[in-house]
């Protein structure tokens, strides 16, 4: 996890306030290529592939009490599936103005910015990137969007950008061990 030297930086102090996590999803969840397949009726079906150990990430932030959740600019069954299978508490999906979104997820979980961790790759996500308490960008993000982060993952998305994340704020909230007793034996 690199820390961004673009920004006054505190990413650890920032990451232990942190209650919940919301993310983008095509370039965040995804590595941002979309298979649209034939249906056999003239229309397509839409495909998304998610990394398997981002989900183990989401599964162990749940286990130590954090909220997660997809904001997204469009609409996909694959996304409400994935989400609902991790039990993200938080879908909100064609979203054409992420701001406006975000105001009122804020206000439906009763949450400041100060703790929202938001992980964006792109220039719509640039003015919650600016709010949010914890900005993450993740490795194939726009460089604009590295430059406005807190942190810049290692790895890109849809290939454990949320996993690196979601790992870093919970060792900052001192609650790996939480996680780590169950594989200790």
């Amino acid at each position: 996890m690199a820390i961004s030297p673009n920004v006054e930086n505190d990413a650890d102090e920032r990451a232990r306030r942190v209650e919940l996590i919301l993310m983008d999803v095509d370039g965040v969840l995804t590595d941002g290529r979309i298979l649209l397949i034939p249906d056999g009726s003239g229309g397509v079906q839409e495909v998304k592939m998610f990394d398997v150990q981002d989900g183990v990430g989401i599964s162990f932030a749940h286990r130590v009490g954090l909220r997660t959740g997809v904001l997204t600019g469009r609409i996909s069954a694959s996304v409400v599936a994935r989400a609902k299978e991790l039990g993200m508490e938080i879908v909100e999906q064609g979203s054409h103005n992420k701001l406006e979104s975000y105001s009122k997820i804020k206000t439906a979980a009763n949450v400041e910015d100060a703790v929202i961790a938001y992980i964006g790759d792109d220039y719509q996500d640039l003015p919650i990137l600016r709010r949010a308490g914890l900005a993450v960008a993740p490795a194939n993000a726009q460089a604009e969007v590295k430059q406005a982060c807190h942190l810049v993952t290692e790895r890109p998305g849809g290939r454990g950008a949320v996993r690196e994340t979601l790992d870093f704020i919970i060792r900052a909230q001192g609650k790996w061990d939480q996680i780590m007793t169950r594989y200790r034996s």
